[in-house]
C-alpha cells in the first residue's frame, strides 16, 4: 500500500513538474526587443507580444485585422524546456506601409519569414545574407531595386517567393548556389537580361514560376535536370524563336504553362503521355 501510495506521489510530482517548467518556458528578452523593432521598422502602429507562450496578441495599423489577414510567430525550446526560440515569423495581409526589417538578423534562430500581402516597400536587406532562412515568402508587396548577389548565401533555402513586386536587374549569379530550393516564384517584376542558365542547379526544384517576370528568352534548351517539377510556368517573355523545351524526363508535371514564350514548332508527343498532367 505504502509502494502504491508512493508511486502515485511520484506521478502527481512529475506532472508538476512538468507543468512549472512549461510555464517558465519564455523567449529571451533580446529576442522579444528584437520583434517589437522588426514590427515597427515594418510600420505595425500595433504591437503586442507575450514571451512566456510565443504568441502575437495585437499587431497592424488597426486595431480591427484586416480580413483574411494571417498573423503567427512560432518557437522551439531548448532541451531543458524553459528557453525558447522564435523560429518563424508570418504576418500576411495587414497592409503594412515599412521596410523589409534588417533586425531580423537579431532572431538567430529564424528559419522561415512570410510578410506576403502588404505594402512593405524600400530593398531586400542585405543583412539577411548572414541568417540561417530556409523560407522566405515576400509576395504582393511594393519593394523594388535589385537582389542582393549576398542572397546566394542563403543555401538553405528551401522555399523563395518575391511575386508581384517591382523587383528590377539580373537574377544574381550567387543564386546558383541554392541548390536546395523546391520553390521558387518571381512573377510579376521588371528583372533584365535573360533566362540564367543556373536555373538547371535547382535539381530540387518541385514548382517555378516565371510569369512576366520581365526576364527574357530563350528558355534553356533543355530543362531535363529538373526532374522533380510538379509546377512549371513561364509566360510573357521577349526574345528569339525557340523549339519547345526538352522536358522528357519530367515525368511528375501537374502544371506546364508556356505562354507567349516565342516557341515555335510541335508539341512533343511524349508530353501528351505524362500521366499526372492536368493543366497544359
Amino acid at each position: 500500500m505504502v509502494t502504491k501510495k508512493l508511486f502515485v506521489f511520484w506521478i502527481i510530482a512529475m506532472v508538476c513538474f512538468s507543468l512549472l517548467r512549461y510555464s517558465e518556458s519564455k523567449v529571451p528578452e533580446e529576442e522579444v526587443d528584437a520583434l517589437e523593432e522588426i514590427t515597427t521598422a515594418m510600420g505595425s502602429t500595433y504591437w503586442k507580444f507575450i514571451g512566456d507562450s510565443c504568441e502575437i496578441e495585437m499587431v497592424g495599423v488597426t486595431l480591427v485585422p484586416p480580413k483574411n489577414s494571417e498573423h503567427e510567430i512560432s518557437c522551439e525550446c531548448e532541451a531543458d524546456g524553459i528557453v525558447c526560440h522564435v523560429v518563424r515569423i508570418a504576418i500576411k495581409g495587414y497592409n503594412l506601409p515599412g521596410i523589409l526589417p534588417p533586425q531580423l538578423v537579431k532572431l538567430p534562430y529564424l528559419r522561415e519569414i512570410d510578410f506576403a500581402y502588404n505594402y512593405l516597400n524600400g530593398t531586400i536587406p542585405i543583412e539577411w545574407a548572414s541568417m540561417k532562412l530556409t523560407s522566405m515568402s515576400l509576395e504582393a508587396n511594393q519593394f523594388s531595386g535589385s537582389v542582393p548577389p549576398e542572397l546566394g548565401n542563403l543555401v538553405n533555402l528551401t522555399t523563395l517567393m518575391l511575386s508581384s513586386n517591382q523587383l528590377t536587374g539580373n537574377l544574381p549569379v550567387t543564386f546558383s548556389l541554392l541548390k536546395n530550393l523546391t520553390d521558387l516564384r518571381i512573377n510579376d517584376n521588371n528583372f533584365n537580361g535573360t533566362i540564367p542558365g543556373f536555373i538547371l542547379n535547382w535539381e530540387q526544384l518541385s514548382r517555378l514560376e516565371m510569369h512576366a517576370s520581365g526576364l527574357t528568352g530563350p528558355i534553356p534548351v533543355s530543362l531535363s535536370p529538373l526532374r522533380n517539377l510538379l509546377v512549371l510556368r513561364i509566360s510573357d517573355i521577349n526574345g528569339p524563336s525557340q523549339d519547345f523545351p526538352v522536358l522528357r524526363d519530367m515525368k511528375g508535371l501537374v502544371t506546364l504553362v508556356l505562354r507567349s514564350c516565342n516557341i515555335s514548332g510541335e508539341i512533343p508527343d511524349y508530353i501528351w503521355a505524362m500521366k499526372n498532367l492536368e493543366m497544359l
